[in-house]
Parts: C-alpha cells; structure tokens; sequence
C-alpha cells in the first residue's frame, strides 16, 4: 500500500496591509501643523514690529520666529517626502 504523500496544514491566511493611509495622514497633519507654525511665527513677527529694535523682548521674539520658521520648513521637506509614497491621481 502506498502512503500518502505528506501535506501542510493550511496557516491563517497572509493579510497585506497598506501603509498609504498611514503617509496620507502623516503628510495631512505635517501640512496642517506647518501652516499653523507658519501663521504662529507670522503673529510673533508682527508683534515684534512694534517693538523698539533694542528691546530685549523683540529679540526674544525674533528668535522664536526663526526657530519656528526653522521647523516649519524642516516640515515642509517631511511632508514633500511623504509625498512621494503616496500614488499620484
């Protein structure tokens, strides 16, 4: 008598998930949160204009509008490379 041959059990089926609703969302809430640093630094530069330009407080200001403008553009490349997963419509 000849024997069977030996056969796997069937394993839970493989799921494929997809990571683009996951750099979709990331690239939203980059563009969401650079135009909010954007309007942020926009007021602060705003106030600092009416500052004397030897005022401690206007440096101060001026400082934290370069620091956020800084960040703001780091997250701007961040969300142009976030892009780049996404298909193109």
């Amino acid at each position: 008598m000849e024997s069977m041959p030996e056969t796997k059990e069937p394993g839970p089926p493989t799921v494929v998930a997809t990571t683009l609703p996951f750099f979709a969302r990331a690239a939203s809430i980059v563009g969401e949160t650079w135009h909010d640093l954007d309007r942020m630094a926009g007021a602060l530069d705003h106030r600092a204009e009416q500052l004397s330009t030897d005022s401690a407080d206007r440096a101060i200001l001026e400082l934290m509008t370069s620091g956020m403008r800084e960040v703001a553009h780091r997250l701007e490349q961040a969300k142009v490379a976030l892009i780049t997963f996404l298909p193109t419509p």
